[in-house]
């Protein structure tokens, strides 16, 4: 069963709504400094009966002591099995927020609000969730979708053109992996002059192609593994950059990865 994908152009007024459909007893909200200063302002008017948790930004922050001071707010401010954590930023928050979600009193339902156009098209959606370990990328993890997810290309206006061009390095994986027709429409979209409203079409677009080979094969037995393309020699990029302590952005190296697997 696939993740319900809810697309808005107001990110308030669709957070609320799901949340007035649900039943928990305490609500979390975890985020990044980065994304507590860049896009949690546009939202948290409906989120005042939450509790905020704030780590670090950075993907070398996705490491084990930055999960237990997750768990420990989670302890000490009442968190049981029936609470609900949002998990509002890019793939690291998500990455790491849903594995908190997945252990914490053995699973607790969470909810991906991705802030960056990396974490719509791939962390937020599939069910993956982890931390990095001993230098090396996502290494302990589950497989723990979340309740809902919600992409509101809104927040994209607050990105880069470096992290723009890095989320948009996987879904020319996904046009490559899916159909000669959406990748001629990844091809022609223009990342220098971008139209929020066709990014969005493409975004969900991508999102299909990722979901159609998730549905078939949910824990990666199989297919699944197609959605590593770029990835093998992308990771091993990603990890001799964290052990050179200069890291570079997970786009990028998909997109070396996929030159060289094509290669």
């Amino acid at each position: 069963m696939s993740t319900p994908i809810i697309t808005s152009n107001n990110a308030a007024s669709s957070i609320s709504r799901l949340l007035a459909d649900l039943q928990y007893d305490r609500l979390f909200i975890l985020t990044d400094a980065q994304t507590a200063k860049l896009c949690y302002p546009s939202i948290e008017q409906v989120l005042t009966k939450g509790y905020r948790i704030t780590i670090p930004a950075g993907d070398k922050y996705k490491h084990i002591n930055t999960l237990c001071h997750v768990w420990e707010e989670l302890s000490s401010h009442g968190a049981t099995r029936h609470s609900l954590l949002l998990n509002v930023g890019g793939g690291m928050v998500t990455d790491l927020g849903g594995f908190a979600a997945a252990t914490y009193k053995r699973g607790i339902k969470h909810i991906n609000i991705p802030t960056t156009l990396l974490s719509m098209v791939d962390a937020a959606v599939g069910g993956k969730t982890g931390i990095n370990f001993q230098s090396l990328k996502n290494e302990i993890g589950a497989f723990y979708p979340a309740y809902s997810v919600v992409v509101c290309s809104e927040f994209l206006r607050t990105l880069d053109k470096t992290n723009l061009a890095s989320g948009f390095a996987e879904m020319i994986k996904h046009g490559l992996i899916s159909s000669e027709k959406h990748w001629a429409q990844l091809m022609r979209f223009d990342l220098n002059i971008p139209n929020l409203n066709t990014l969005q079409e493409l975004i969900i677009e991508s999102i299909h192609a990722k979901e159609f080979i998730v549905e078939q094969d949910p824990t990666e037995q199989h297919i699944r593994k197609a959605l590593n393309f770029g990835h093998t020699l992308g990771h091993a990029y990603e990890t001799l950059a964290m052990r050179r302590d200069t890291p570079c952005l997970h786009g990028y190296a998909v997109a070396w990865g996929l030159i060289g697997e094509l290669y």
